[in-house]
């Protein structure tokens, strides 16, 4: 039996299967009625019916006069909500009591079939017990169409529907405790008399009128001043809007001076940097002789180097006749440039620098014409050389003797000339010349020798002697450039 009803019964609530007790499932017609009627406590008189659904409950068929075929395990219960209901319920319940109760029965001589006006069933045990469970689950359909809870439930679920309804009659009693006491408060305020009198006298009445018209003039007032002020205040923030523009110019104005000052005072402290770097140049320049930085004299061992150019060579050290012409030609350059600076006449010569190929020009007094010598060496084969003639080279070497010789007569007059009397510390002159004066060179050069040695090759190649030669009229030229320099610094001076 448990079987059949787990899987026929179950609560509604948590949907567990349900173990139905015996005495429901034996329920008569009485009791079946009793059931379904003791949910609907309808009461004619507590509720009114309009008419119209009055009239449309009349129009309503009843199921004794329904002619509905019947099949197998049908059951049919009508729900009915006027007098005749509980007739034609009583009829369909005996209906369902009829059809659940006919069973089949079993004999020895095999099934008996009922009459066609009845339908009937399997005779088994489960079969009735089935029915009969099928005829109590329209029970619960019909309890549970005549509430709010779904039939049937099981104990827990039940506990727990008692105690949501428990709940919400309780709130419900609240509620209407809140309501009943807010009603009472009204009647109560209905119910207390009114204080003073209930209307105010002539007096008074004139009295409020003047005071209402003395608050309206001051709020009239009010609101004029309120007006004014508010007029006075969009003056001032134009006013205070203008002022702040004019601070703004003001201020802009001050910062392009500001940047216009720092701009110059910038410009003022460049110039300042400029101006004092351009004096320091000057001073430097000023200390620079410009002579020995364009004519740079010294030696080398055996030879005599002016600006890089070696003059001389011998059979161990070989030298061009590029850079000895190079070399003579700077020498008659140095004496050209010492001579136009300090305008010393050159009576007789004529120096003719031209690089590698310079010459000197020297008056005759025999032919009484200039004769011009290369001081240069064309490196070609002349027939002077097998007879030692003098070459053009060493009548040009012999005329640079001549020409150191007049500069240092000239530098020598000019500065006995303007020695202050009584000084001893100038330098001394020799006598080489007409006026008597002299300067003291290193090396004494007479005619076509200088310190002994004879500066000419008759056309031959440079020899250790030449070369020394060379060496020495180069420090005598650097001597007579120094006194050159230092005469051209008075001159300036003065």
């Amino acid at each position: 039996m448990s079987n059949v009803d787990d899987t026929l019964i179950k609560c509604q609530n948590c949907k567990l299967p349900l173990k139905i007790d015996s005495s429901l499932l034996d329920l008569s017609l009485a009791q079946k009625d009793l059931l379904v009627s003791s949910t609907n406590d309808y009461a004619a008189g507590k509720y009114k019916i309009p008419q119209d659904r009055l009239q449309r409950l009349n129009k309503i068929v009843y199921p004794k006069d329904l002619k509905i075929p019947k099949s197998e395990l049908d059951s049919y219960v009508f729900l009915q909500d006027d007098s005749k209901r509980n007739g034609a319920l009583n009829d369909s319940s005996v209906e369902t009591s009829t059809q659940t109760l006919i069973t089949r029965r079993d004999d020895d001589s095999g099934d008996e079939q009922l009459d066609d006006d009845v339908h009937g069933y399997s005779s088994t045990n489960t079969r009735t017990l089935s029915t009969q469970v099928s005829a109590l689950a329209n029970v619960f359909n019909i309890l549970s169409s005549k509430s709010n809870i779904d039939y049937p439930v099981c104990q827990d679920c039940c506990n727990i529907l008692i105690q949501r309804l428990q709940s919400e009659h309780d709130d419900a009693i609240r509620e209407r405790d809140t309501y009943t006491q807010f009603l009472s408060r009204i009647e109560q305020q209905r119910k207390v008399p009114q204080s003073g009198p209930t209307q105010v006298t002539n007096d008074e009445g004139s009295k409020l009128k003047a005071e209402r018209e003395t608050l309206f003039q001051n709020l009239l007032k009010l609101e004029k001043q309120d007006e004014d002020l508010d007029e006075q205040i969009a003056e001032l923030e134009k006013q205070l809007e203008a002022k702040r523009q004019l601070e703004k110019e003001e201020l802009e104005k001050e910062n392009m001076r500001e940047l216009e000052r720092i701009e110059f005072s910038k410009e003022v402290h460049s110039l300042k940097k400029q101006y004092e770097l351009a004096l320091n140049n000057l001073d430097k320049l000023r200390k620079v002789n410009i002579y020995n930085e364009t004519f740079k004299i010294s030696h080398e061992g055996p030879f005599g180097i002016i600006n890089g150019l070696r003059i001389g060579g011998f059979d161990g050290v070989k030298v061009s006749w590029q850079e000895i012409n190079a070399g003579l030609g700077q020498i008659v350059f140095l004496f050209a440039t010492i001579t136009t600076a300090l305008k010393i006449r050159m009576d007789g010569y004529k120096l003719q620098p031209m690089g590698s190929y310079s010459k000197i020009s020297k008056f005759s007094d025999e032919t009484q014409e200039w004769e011009t010598y290369e001081a240069y060496s064309s490196e070609g084969f002349k027939l002077g050389k097998l007879f030692r003639k003098e070459t053009s080279l060493d009548k040009a070497m012999e005329s640079l003797l001549d020409v150191i010789q007049i500069m240092a007569t000239w530098l020598a007059r000019t500065s006995s000339e303007t020695r202050e009397e009584g000084s001893n510390n100038a330098n001394s002159a020799q006598s080489g010349g007409d006026d008597g004066f002299d300067i003291e060179l290193p090396y004494i050069m007479h005619k076509d020798q200088i310190n002994g040695v004879s500066i000419k090759l008759f056309g031959g190649k440079p020899t250790i002697e030449w070369t020394t030669a060379m060496k020495c009229l180069l420090t005598n030229a650097k001597w007579l450039l120094a006194f050159s320099s230092s005469r051209l610094a008075q001159t300036s001076s003065k």
